[in-house]
C-alpha cells in the first residue's frame, strides 16, 4: 500500500513538472520571444503641455531587442484607435523581423524607436507627426514617418484633402513650390530626384498624407528614398502659410488666419546669457588635466537620459546636453534633473530642422521656443547652442543669436548602433580639447558610455562641460 502511494506521488510530481514545461511552451509568443529571456518592460502615461493630450511611453529591454515607443493618448477612444492601430502594426512588424533574424540577433540587438512631435495648428487642432526607426539587420535600418491631423474638440481625424483644394492646376503649383525648395536646399539638392517628385505629385492615389500644418507653415515630410537618395534621410520641406494659402479651402484659410500667436518668445537678453555662462563656468574647477567635453544630442529620453545621468555621476563626469524643445516640452522633469546635477543645458532647436533652409523668423522661432521651454523647466536659459546636422551659415549665426557649438569627434552612434564601434572611434581620435558627439536617444549609446568613461578616466581625461572646455 505504501509503495503504491509513493508511485502515485512520484507520478504526480512528473505531471506537475510537465504542466509547467507545457505552460512555458505556450507562453512563448507568436513572435518566438521566450518570456524567460525577458529582462524588463514598462508602460507609463504622463501629462503633456497640450490640453487634452497625454503621452504614453512603452519601453522594453529584452535579450534580443530594445523597444522605446511613445505616442499620444486622448480622452476620446475613437481618436485613440487610429493611433493605437498604427503603433500596434509597427510593433508587430518589428517583432516579426526579430523572429525572422534569430541567428543574426544572437550577437546583435535589434532596436525600435517610435517618437512623435505635436504641433498646435488652431484651437483644439494638432498635427501629430510620428518618426519610426527600426534596426534589425543592416547599419541604416528602416525609417518612416506617419502624420495624423487631429481635431480634439470634434473628436475626429482631419484628412489632408479636406484642407486642400485638390485639382490638377493646384497640384502643378504645389509641385513647383516643392521643386524650387528641393533645388535650392543645400541639404537635399545633391540627392534630389526631380522625376520621382513629379511622379509623386501626379499619382492619383496621392492624397497628401505626408502633409501637416503648424500655425505658420505647411510641411511635407517624405519617407526615405521616396524622392531623394538614402543619404538625404527623410526630407522635410516647409512652406510658409502665406505662400500656400491659395491652395487652402476657405474654412482653413479662416482657421489659420485668425489664430492668435500667444506663445511669443523673447530673445534672452545677452547679459542673461553671459551671467548664465559665467555661472556654468564657475561650476567647473580649473585643473591641468587633459579635458574633453561629452555632448549628447536629440534628447531628453525618458529612459536613456536617466541612465546616462547615473553613469556620469558614477565617474564624476560632467556633460552638455543639446536638447530638442519638443522633447523638453514632453519631459521637463528630466531637464530639471540634468540642470540640478551640474550638467550644461544646450539648445538643439525645437524640431531638428536644417536651419540653413529656413527664413530668419523660422530660425528665431526654432531657437527661442526651445530657450523658453528650457527656461520653464529649469529656471535657467541654455548656455550653448548646436544647430541640427551642424548645418550653419552667416544667416543662422545672426538669426539664432547664439554662437554654434559643433564637435571634433562624431562617434557615429546614430549609424552603427554598436557600443564597440563607438568606443573604438573615441579611442582612435580623442585628444585634449576634444568635443565628443553622441545621442542619448539610443540604448546602444548608453551601453557604450561606461566603457568610454572608463577609458577616458584611465587615460587621464577629465570630462567637463563645453563652456568649461572653451574657457581654456
Amino acid at each position: 500500500m505504501k509503495a503504491k502511494k509513493i508511485i502515485i506521488f512520484i507520478l504526480s510530481i512528473f505531471v506537475f513538472l510537465g504542466a509547467i514545461l507545457l505552460f512555458n511552451f505556450i507562453l512563448v509568443d507568436s513572435n518566438g520571444i521566450d518570456p524567460s529571456n525577458k529582462k524588463s518592460s514598462s508602460k507609463k502615461m504622463e501629462a503633456s503641455a497640450y490640453s487634452g493630450v497625454n503621452i504614453v511611453s512603452e519601453v522594453s529591454d529584452e535579450t534580443t531587442y530594445h523597444m522605446a515607443v511613445h505616442y499620444p493618448k486622448f480622452k476620446d477612444q475613437q481618436l485613440n484607435q487610429g493611433i493605437t492601430d498604427y503603433v500596434t502594426e509597427s510593433k508587430e512588424n518589428f517583432l516579426n523581423e526579430v523572429k525572422n533574424n534569430k541567428e543574426f540577433l544572437k550577437e546583435n540587438i535589434a532596436e525600435l524607436n517610435i517618437s512623435f512631435n505635436i504641433y498646435p495648428v488652431a484651437e483644439n487642432v494638432y498635427s501629430i507627426v510620428f518618426s519610426n526607426e527600426s534596426y534589425v539587420v543592416g547599419a541604416n535600418g528602416f525609417q518612416s514617418t506617419k502624420v495624423f491631423l487631429v481635431d480634439i474638440h470634434n473628436h475626429q481625424y482631419i484628412q489632408q484633402t479636406d484642407i486642400l483644394i485638390d485639382n490638377e492646376q493646384n497640384r502643378g503649383k504645389i509641385y513647383q513650390l516643392l521643386l524650387n525648395a528641393f533645388e535650392q536646399s543645400e541639404e537635399y539638392s545633391l540627392y534630389f530626384f526631380k522625376e520621382d517628385l513629379k511622379n509623386w505629385i501626379e499619382d492619383e492615389n496621392n492624397h497628401f498624407s505626408n502633409m501637416y500644418l503648424t500655425d505658420k507653415s505647411v510641411i511635407f515630410k517624405f519617407n526615405e528614398y521616396e524622392v531623394t537618395a538614402g543619404a538625404a534621410g527623410s526630407p522635410e520641406i516647409s512652406i510658409p502659410i502665406d505662400q500656400f494659402k491659395d491652395f487652402l479651402t476657405d474654412e482653413w484659410k479662416n482657421k489659420l488666419k485668425v489664430k492668435v500667436q500667444t506663445d511669443e518668445q523673447k530673445v534672452p537678453p545677452k547679459v542673461t546669457h553671459e551671467e548664465d555662462s559665467e555661472k556654468a563656468l564657475n561650476k567647473e574647477t580649473s585643473t591641468n588635466r587633459k579635458r574633453v567635453a561629452l555632448t549628447f544630442d536629440d534628447g531628453p529620453h525618458p529612459k536613456n537620459t536617466e541612465k546616462i545621468l547615473k553613469l556620469l555621476d558614477k565617474y564624476d563626469a560632467k556633460a552638455t546636453f543639446f536638447m530638442l524643445g519638443n522633447r523638453v516640452d514632453f519631459y521637463p522633469n528630466i531637464v530639471k534633473e540634468i540642470a540640478s546635477k551640474g550638467h550644461e543645458l544646450g539648445n538643439h532647436t525645437w524640431s531638428h530642422k536644417d536651419l540653413t533652409t529656413l527664413s530668419n523668423e523660422e530660425i528665431k522661432k526654432e531657437v527661442e521656443q526651445t530657450n523658453k521651454a528650457i527656461l520653464d523647466a529649469t529656471g535657467e536659459y541654455p548656455t550653448v547652442f548646436r544647430p541640427p546636422y551642424g548645418a550653419k551659415n552667416a544667416q543662422v549665426d545672426k538669426a539664432s543669436g547664439m554662437p554654434a557649438t559643433l564637435w571634433s569627434i562624431d562617434t557615429l552612434d546614430w549609424k552603427s548602433h554598436d557600443p564597440k564601434a563607438i568606443l573604438s572611434i573615441v579611442k582612435e581620435n580623442v585628444k585634449d580639447g576634444s568635443i565628443i558627439l553622441m545621442h542619448d536617444i539610443h540604448a546602444t549609446t548608453v551601453e557604450a558610455l561606461e566603457p568610454v568613461l572608463k577609458f577616458l578616466k584611465e587615460q587621464g581625461y577629465e570630462c567637463v562641460t563645453v563652456s568649461s572646455l572653451n574657457s581654456n
